[in-house]
C-alpha cells in the first residue's frame, strides 16, 4: 500500500496519477455523501471525507475501514493542524482521520506527504 497525505490544494492526487500512473478511473473519489469505500480500485482519495461521514453517522471509521487492496494507493488531506475544532462531532473526526493515517502509515510500504506541491518521501 501506498499513503499520500498533505494539506488541502497541494497536488497528491495529480502526484499520484503521476508517480503511480493511475487513471481517473482508478482512483475511487470520496466526497461528505461517501459511506462506503469502494476498494475494488486502486486509488482511493480523500479518506477524510468518508471518515468525516462515519463520524457524522455515529460509527467509528476505524472500526468501519475496509480491508484495502495491498496495491492500493491512499491519498489522506492531513486535517491535523491548525485549530482543534469546538464541535464535538469536528473534534471526534480530527482524531479519528489521525488514527486512520496513523494505522494506513504503519502497514503501507511508502508513505508520501505533499507540501507546495512537492514530494517529500517518509517512508
Amino acid at each position: 500500500m501506498i499513503l499520500i497525505i498533505g494539506g488541502s490544494f497541494q497536488g497528491k492526487l495529480d502526484f499520484a496519477k503521476a508517480r503511480f500512473g493511475l487513471t481517473e478511473g482508478d482512483v475511487f473519489i470520496c466526497d461528505e455523501g461517501t459511506s462506503a469505500l469502494d476498494t475494488s480500485r486502486k486509488g482511493v482519495a480523500y479518506i477524510e471525507k468518508w471518515a468525516l461521514n462515519r463520524v457524522q453517522a455515529g460509527a467509528d471509521p476505524m472500526e468501519a475501514l475496509p480491508a484495502l487492496r495491498e496495491d492500493a494507493v491512499v491519498i489522506a488531506t492531513d486535517i491535523s493542524s491548525g485549530v482543534v475544532p469546538i464541535d464535538p462531532v469536528l473534534r471526534l473526526w480530527r482524531e479519528a482521520c489521525g488514527r486512520i493515517n496513523a494505522h494506513l502509515a504503519a502497514r503501507s510500504d511508502e508513505v508520501w506527504r505533499l507540501f507546495c506541491g512537492l514530494p517529500q518521501r517518509l517512508k
